[in-house]
Parts: structure tokens; sequence; C-alpha cells
């Protein structure tokens, strides 16, 4: 079945046949990381039991999304571009999720090769060199030299604005458009997980700012990928949130579906900033905007 069909197909059981299908999986693969970002909540488990999985279990896992009516997976960590099992790399992985699913991607902090069979590529970038060095260890320069050797096709930047860097944005998208590899940004808000790190929470005040730049900038030619309406919806986080629609895989080889923070955190839906599943809870309501950013980003 075509990409377009299997996601038409996806409306189908979820709109009229009124199925409890999830659209997105987060599959952290490893909780090892390479770096030690101010706001990750992740890479401090990486000596945990159970923080970094196997081929074989991976495998299992992509199986058991397939059966569940899974579209996408988003591989993420821990960096899972360091994934490995064996002779196996994180290019073995994502070339078996390639086989079952619409669309295949992954998350990365940009400090390794970025040529990797996924469909789309996201590197974090969280402000200009200063500010981004001292969030994510230093590792500006690597990820710019990363990101303009890269080939690979659909390389788009994702930026996390938090009360540091929320006015870095219009500077450093302007830096970051001017790269022929970068194909659009995407934009969340940091999430505070009370781990040490709640001065990057963004205030009320700030949240607006930061959204209101954002279209400001859309408006302006930037690709900027995520819809209006989903950047309007975060300033207040005024939208209906369907988090059924996301199944969150842990390396220890939990499943669940439901928030991002379920069993990492304290949900605190006043402070979401997940944008993805603000844009896949507008789509899953026939908003053209969303509906838009999605086909953009998974099936363009």
């Amino acid at each position: 079945m075509s990409k377009l069909g299997s996601l038409l197909r996806f409306f189908l059981e979820t709109k009229v046949l009124l199925r409890p299908v999830p659209l997105i999986a987060s599959f952290k693969l490893t909780y090892r990381c390479n770096l030690a970002c101010r706001g990750c909540p992740f890479h401090v488990r990486a000596g945990l039991p159970g923080a970094h999985m196997s081929f074989a279990q991976a495998a299992r896992i992509l199986d058991a999304l397939e059966k569940m009516g899974c579209r996408i997976v988003i591989f993420e960590g821990g960096e899972p571009l360091l994934w490995s099992d064996g002779p196996s790399s994180f290019s073995d992985i994502a070339r078996r999720a390639r086989r079952s699913f619409v669309c295949v991607g992954a998350t990365t902090n940009g400090t390794l090769p970025l040529d990797v069979p996924v469909d789309a590529l996201w590197v974090s970038v969280d402000g200009l060199k200063d500010i981004h060095n001292d969030l994510r260890s230093g590792s500006y320069e690597k990820i710019m030299a990363n990101i303009r050797s890269s080939s690979h096709p659909r390389l788009f930047v994702h930026y996390t604005l938090n009360a540091r860097n929320f006015r870095d944005l219009p500077a450093a998208a302007e830096i970051l458009c001017s790269l022929n590899q970068v194909r659009g940004i995407t934009l969340q808000l940091f999430y505070p997980y009370r781990q040490g790190e709640e001065d990057l929470r963004l205030s009320p005040a700030e949240r607006a700012e930061a959204m209101l730049t954002a279209i400001r900038l859309k408006r302006l030619g930037y690709p900027v990928m995520n819809s209006y309406w989903s950047l309007r919806a975060m300033i207040r986080n005024t939208w209906n949130c369907r988090d059924r629609l996301l199944v969150n895989v842990e390396p220890d080889g939990t499943i669940f579906t439901g928030c991002y923070v379920k069993n990492r955190g304290v949900v605190q839906c006043r402070e979401c900033g997940f944008t993805p599943i603000a844009e896949a809870s507008g789509a899953i309501s026939l908003r053209p905007g969303s509906l838009k950013a999605g086909w953009r980003l998974f099936l363009r």
C-alpha cells in the first residue's frame, strides 16, 4: 500500500470506525549519549539497567508497533545514532523499520555523521553558538560542520525554545536557513522535568512572545514547519490533546500509549511544549494547517 493510502486507511479506522489506533511511535533505543544537555532528563539514566536494547528486542517491538497499526516511527534517545548491538548499527535498525512504516525518522544531537537511512532526520540546535554550547555541551561547531557535510535529502533542524534561547530564534533561523542542507525548522517548547533545570522554563509571557515570534518568522517566509494553528494553540495550551495517537517505547522494552511524559516525569498539561502531539491532534481533527505540516514532514 502507498504511503498516502496507508494514512487514508488510518483516518478511516480512527474517524469512521473509531478504533484507538496510534499514529506516531516515539522509540527510545538507548539512554546512552555523548552529551549532557542541561534540559535533558534522559542521559542521566544511561547507567541504569535496561538503558540500551538489543537488535532482536528492537525488531520485536517494531513488529508489535506494526500490529498496533502505528504508521510513523521516530527514533530518539539518548543519542540514537550511537546505538549498536554487536555488528548491528543504527542504520541496520533504521532499514529494518523502513520495511514496515509510512515514515521512519530520527532525532539526533548532530555530533555524529548524519547520512543515515531514515526518511526524515531532525538535528537539535538550540540557539546561537554561545547559548547552544552552554545548553548542549559545547557541540555547536561539530553540529554545524556535520550539517554542512550531510547529503541527507530531508534534514530538519529541531529547536527547543526555552528561557535562555527563545530570543535567539530569529538570528539562529537566519543562519540555519541559509544552509542548503536544511529543509526546515520544527519548534517545540521546553518542558520542565524538575531535575534542576527549572531556570529554562518559559514564563507565560515568554511563551507567548516565543510563539508570536515563530508566527512572524513563518509569515516572513522562513521554513517553520509547525502550522499557524499549533503555534497559536501552544501559547496557552488551548488545544484538545489526543494523546492516544502517541505510543512510547523505552530502552528496556516497555511500551505505553499516551502522554510523552507519562512514566518519565510529572505530567503538567499546562506546561506542555510537545508540538508534535499538538500537530497530530490537529491533524486528526482535520485542521488543514496540521494536515499540511504532516504531509511536508512525513510524506513529501
